[in-house]
């Protein structure tokens, strides 16, 4: 092919190309610096337009993660997820999402930074950057989380299907009780004990470092979290601390769990907050300590109208984390229905869906498992406020 024919056959594919990623919502700074390959180079910026495109199907489903890495790539795409979603009065996307960064390490391996940023205010505003791997597979590329990379000179020790990843040293004891937990809510949940995966952090900043989030608007600012996911059967953990006196979180670390046997569409947020705050406390308070504060504000309450205060999502603590009624009720009453008919029924009224508008689905599985009906129910827990 002539030189001037073949240069034109570049540009026709370099624009096409670029037209297919603005229109699936994948832009490009004006000011990036793409490698000198340029067909190369496309393949990359397509293949990450497609992974985008794909974000929404389950992780395990999106034809572009590089299957090998599926796990910590699984936990940076729910990170991803919904940083486009927001939207201005007129109905269009506020956060576009651009290719800020594409670095060639070789002709089979890239690194890519995208950033979701709303480029319409005078001050472009960003509201989270992420960095990912690119591999080359067969001609096809394949994207992935650098944790490995980012970890590759950590320590690694077994703790039986637990393994932990840290840099230099390691809290055995938390170790433990890290296990005991995730056995005890197995057992309730009639989960095996899968292989975990646990990554010790200083804190939630390196948490986002080493997994590939280098900003998110939404973290600003917190020190202690932790990220995870589950696929295949095997669970991922990054951890970068609780508080002074927690190296994980035991509540979270509750609904982790209950994810794994149920779908997040089914759960009533405040049955499954109830239980959270039963095994795992809360804000770094444990249960003990959450019903001391619950008992002061019984104490300052005493003609409560418990079915107005847990349908208008009524707080009974507020020193800057928020706890409400409704939950510490549901933790009452799954300490009922356990004593007298075991775990299985919980899982029922767990499954009860999604929090409703009076919490009508919520009163009717209340009354099918305990008997509970709506209209007795400010008595019903005035009697198990009393019995605590």
């Amino acid at each position: 092919m002539p030189a001037k024919s073949l240069k034109f056959a570049i540009i026709l594919l370099l624009a096409s190309t670029l037209s297919l990623s603005y229109a699936q919502g994948l832009f490009r700074r004006n000011d990036i610096r793409l490698p000198a390959d340029s067909a190369n180079t496309m393949k990359v910026i397509d293949a990450l337009t497609l992974f985008l495109v794909q974000k929404a199907k389950p992780n395990k489903d999106n034809q572009y993660v590089w299957k090998d890495e599926l796990l910590a790539t699984s936990d940076l795409l729910d990170e991803i997820k919904g940083m486009d979603g927001a939207k201005d009065a007129k109905g269009y996307d506020t956060y576009k999402c651009y290719l800020t960064n594409l670095v060639e390490l070789n002709p089979d391996n890239f690194i890519v930074q995208i950033s979701y940023t709303d480029l319409d205010k005078r001050v472009g505003e960003v509201k989270a950057s992420f960095r990912l791997m690119a591999k080359k597979i067969d001609g096809r590329f394949y994207f992935y989380s650098p944790l490995k990379r980012n970890t590759a000179g950590w320590r690694t020790k077994k703790f039986g299907n637990l393994s932990c990843y840290y840099k230099d040293s390691l809290n055995v004891s938390a170790v433990k009780s890290y296990q005991s937990t995730v056995s005890f809510y197995n057992k309730k949940l009639k989960l095996p004990d899968s292989p975990i995966e646990f990554y010790y952090c200083d804190n939630f900043t390196e948490v986002q470092q080493i997994l590939g989030i280098d900003f998110k608007q939404d973290y600003n600012g917190i020190k202690n979290n932790s990220l995870s996911s589950n696929e295949n059967g095997v669970s991922l953990e990054i951890n970068g601390g609780y508080s002074d006196r927690f190296r994980f979180d035991a509540h979270d670390l509750w609904h982790a769990r209950l994810r794994m046997v149920m779908d997040r569409a089914v759960i009533n947020r405040p049955v499954d907050e109830g239980c959270a705050y039963l095994y795992g406390g809360s804000w770094g308070y444990t249960w003990d300590e959450l019903w001391a504060k619950f008992k002061t504000y019984v104490a300052n309450n005493p003609n409560a109208d418990w079915i107005n205060l847990y349908t208008t999502s009524a707080k009974f603590a507020n020193d800057d984390k928020p706890m409400y009624v409704a939950y510490v009720l549901n933790a009452l009453i799954v300490k009922k229905i356990e004593r007298e008919q075991g775990f299985a029924p919980v899982m029922e009224l767990l499954g009860c869906g999604n929090r409703q508008n009076g919490d009508e689905n919520y009163f009717a599985a209340l009354k099918k498992v305990t008997g509970i009906d709506k209209a007795d129910f400010n008595a019903k827990m005035w009697e198990l406020v009393k019995q605590q």
